[in-house]
């Protein structure tokens, strides 16, 4: 995981596609994407007459060729390297503290993936078929922004993409142990850190020192603390839509971190006015709905959210348990001393000690993960979870059957939906969605 010190040469990977062909899939999905992000958020406010007014900041960020695009390409103009990242795994901290923007760079472009087809097999996790189209017509403007990518290699299709936009892009490969509650596994992944700390102090010239590293943990842990108040006011109080608590938690993943946090303690304050005046989304009758499983990421790729809260009978998506919202930011880093060793280590043990990311295995069966959707399922009265894989995500369908009877001991309802990068089966998955809600209210008496 060493910089390299050579130009990256690019590799043979991708077919030969031409300039033109490029501009003109570049325009066309870049105008559809445009399109579908403004009809998206028209159907959020339409989904919800009295939608927070806070919101209007997050709907504005998320146009994503509008103003943080500009903004981080007028940044990077100013010598400021931009770090892209496939997963919450990357140490955002240590990106903050070299002085450089971090970004995630996962596309939610349904179009792309069908260009990720020319590269990889159908069978091929969605979400990589469609970063690698992205690339194929440098469609993402943070993917293009990014002077390197951390590719975390959670899983094969994770690993091979690494290799594929290698020949692109520099990349940093950060191997994450696949046994997490081991004292060998802690020290394998506090070595990865503590070179991706090296790596950046290279590729940016600037020094990590024990200053900039504190000041770096205590921006991400005032965003955490923004983070947390978002979710506990959400809890047994339905006065945003899940579909518009998603977006303000992914927005995270692109925009200026404080201006993040502010905008979201505002919401906060209008929030807890709200659940002041009883002015709610829905009624309190309507089934409260969970998902987990694949992440889902803005903009096509807001298709079960939509199903769920505009069905017929319609539910409210109370929580998610996804590595592309209610994840990203739950745990904070905790520091007993500010020396740079305990900083490290700190880091180390919050990006793998807390993460449930059904890519661990351990002797006890990774039950951090189990206990870990109980828990939130308990604490936001969760009356079903839905289930939801994309197509060739092996690591959430072979969990599910584990999922599933720890669920069902628990006596909560839960629904497999499999999917693709699509717009074709959405009438399709209206119907199994709004069958699935239709049973709760049966349960439930309604």
């Amino acid at each position: 995981m060493k910089v390299k010190n050579k130009q990256v040469e690019p590799k043979k990977v991708m077919p030969e596609i031409t300039q033109k062909e490029i501009d003109e899939l570049q325009n066309t999905i870049r105008v559809a994407s445009e399109q579908i992000i403004t009809q998206t958020i028209e159907r959020m406010k339409k989904a919800f007459p009295n939608r927070p007014k806070e919101l209007d900041y997050f709907d504005e960020i998320a146009n994503l060729f509008g103003k943080r695009a500009k903004e981080i390409e007028q940044t990077k103009k100013e010598g400021k390297k931009i770090i892209g990242y496939n997963c919450i795994f990357a140490p955002i901290e240590l990106i903050i503290a070299a002085d450089a923007i971090p970004v995630r760079i996962n596309s939610g472009w349904y179009d792309t993936s069908k260009l990720g087809d020319r590269v990889v097999p159908v069978e091929v996790c969605s979400i990589i078929r469609s970063t690698i189209g992205a690339k194929m017509i440098e469609l993402s403007p943070f993917l293009e922004q990014s002077d390197i990518l951390i590719n975390v290699l959670t899983c094969d299709g994770m690993t091979k993409l690494n290799e594929i936009l290698s020949g692109y892009k520099e990349t940093w490969g950060l191997s994450n142990p696949r046994v997490k509650d081991s004292a060998q596994a802690l020290k394998f992944w506090n070595e990865e850190i503590k070179q991706i700390k090296i790596n950046l102090e290279k590729l940016t010239g600037n020094k990590i020192n024990t200053k900039t590293l504190k000041s770096a943990i205590l921006k991400t842990q005032k965003a955490t603390k923004a983070f947390r108040r978002l979710q506990n006011v959400r809890k047994g109080n339905a006065v945003i839509s899940g579909r518009d608590a998603m977006l303000v938690n992914q927005t995270y993943m692109w925009d200026d971190i404080d201006r993040w946090t502010e905008k979201t303690n505002l919401l906060c304050d209008e929030l807890e006015r709200r659940v002041e005046n009883k002015e709610w989304f829905c009624s309190p009758d309507t089934p409260r709905i969970m998902i987990t499983g694949t992440p889902m990421f803005w903009p096509d790729n807001w298709k079960l959210p939509s199903l769920i809260e505009e069905g017929n009978p319609k539910g409210v998506l109370v929580a998610d348990e996804l590595c592309s919202s209610e994840r990203l930011l739950y745990d904070p880093v905790a520091i007993d001393e500010w020396t740079m060793d305990d900083m490290l280590t700190a880091i180390g043990e919050r990006y793998l000690m807390a993460c449930t990311c059904p890519c661990f295995t351990s002797n006890d069966g990774n039950e951090d993960r189990i206990n870990w959707l109980l828990t939130k399922a308990k604490d936001n009265n969760v009356q079903g979870i839905i289930y939801y894989v994309t197509r060739g995500c092996m690591l959430y369908a072979m969990e599910y059957t584990r999922v599933k009877r720890a669920l069902d001991n628990a006596k909560i309802p839960v629904y497999y939906l499999d999917t693709d990068y699509t717009r074709e089966d959405a009438g399709q998955l209206k119907t199994r969605v709004e069958a699935f809600i239709e049973m709760i209210n049966a349960q439930m008496g309604f």
